[in-house]
């Protein structure tokens, strides 16, 4: 909470600061004047120096592991959504015509904020056997173990608080449409999680030595229709770094028939996230050593899971 405290008191104090900024540089404008001698907006060319960005987004977000990735896994489409807010500052070079200094616009920009992050996602199979040949229980005993699972069905939810950072290219211009490209890395704090699991399974040891076959014999992990998530742990990462791609088209509110310059900028985009280090960690084997599905764990969270996420964003823009 004193991390998220400081950040707040930081970005008011750079919005008062680039408040003050505004009646002395007064959005450093390039522009000629009509025949009447009055700046018309049509002939300027008005990029802000600073400006605040309210961003909100949607995104579909695809999870990867050797767990999840195997076939006869159904994974489901997912949800999620972004929200931040960003200080963004252009960068202006300074040149010098007849003796005057002019300051123009450059076409990059920096930027960082803070928001954050919820998504969801799903994975689930009606059925799936798998035989264990070779496999040595508890008691040292060498059997070949069937295990046939249920109805299974994963989902999980996750909430951040991102702090995004980033570099753009393209000009803010006021008076007329520009497009954008950022590119940036975003570091996300976990703050909530959520986990559910249901399935049965049924497994049965076949010993080949006395050709005999158990069933339900608990303290050798033998049982019929047993429930697949008693318990079921995962080991998520408190700290996600992600590189972020994203692009899109700016809309300026200003009115260049009636000679009206607005401060706000209407913004569209379409961006690309994935997770430079791993959302989850890897756990110990399961009930079964070596079999595909692991019983009592998270397999769409299990081992080194990573997200890759696409969508789309709408953002305002304020300019100062």
């Amino acid at each position: 909470m004193k991390k998220i405290a400081f950040i707040l008191s930081f970005f008011c104090t750079v919005a008062i600061y680039a408040q003050q900024e505004k009646e002395v540089r007064n959005n450093l404008i390039i522009g000629t004047s009509d025949e009447q001698g009055y700046l018309n907006i049509k002939n300027r060319l008005i990029v802000p120096e600073t400006s605040i960005v309210f961003n909100l987004g949607y995104i579909i977000p695809v999870i990867s592991n050797d767990l999840i990735n195997k076939s006869f896994w159904d994974k489901g489409i997912g949800n999620g959504i972004e929200f931040s807010v960003d200080y963004r500052k252009q960068f202006y070079k300074k040149e010098i015509k007849d003796g005057h200094v002019f300051s123009t616009p450059k076409s990059l920009a920096a930027g960082a904020g803070l928001g954050f992050t919820y998504l969801n996602k799903s994975a689930k199979f009606q059925s799936f056997s798998e035989v264990l040949n070779n496999y040595t229980d508890v008691d040292g005993n060498l059997c070949n173990v069937n295990i046939d699972y249920r109805n299974v069905e994963e989902s999980f939810s996750l909430t951040y608080v991102d702090i995004p950072l980033y570099v753009e290219f393209g000009k803010l211009e006021q008076t007329k449409t520009s497009l954008f490209l950022k590119l940036g890395l975003k570091s996300s704090f976990l703050i909530s999680k959520k986990f559910t699991g249901e399935g049965n399974y049924t497994s049965t040891g076949y010993y080949p030595e006395w050709a005999v076959t158990l069933h339900d014999v608990p303290v050798l992990d033998y049982h019929t229709d047993k429930n697949s998530y008693e318990n079921a742990e995962y080991k998520l990462s408190p700290f996600v770094l992600w590189g972020t791609v994203a692009g899109g088209i700016n809309f300026p509110f200003s009115s260049l028939n009636k000679n009206q310059l607005s401060e706000w900028i209407l913004r569209f985009g379409a961006k690309m996230d994935y997770s430079l280090t791993p959302v989850s960690k890897a756990l110990p084997e399961a009930i079964f050593s070596g079999s595909e599905y692991r019983l009592n764990q998270s397999n769409i969270l299990g081992g080194e899971s990573r997200i890759f996420s696409v969508g789309f964003s709408l953002g305002l823009i304020y300019c100062f």
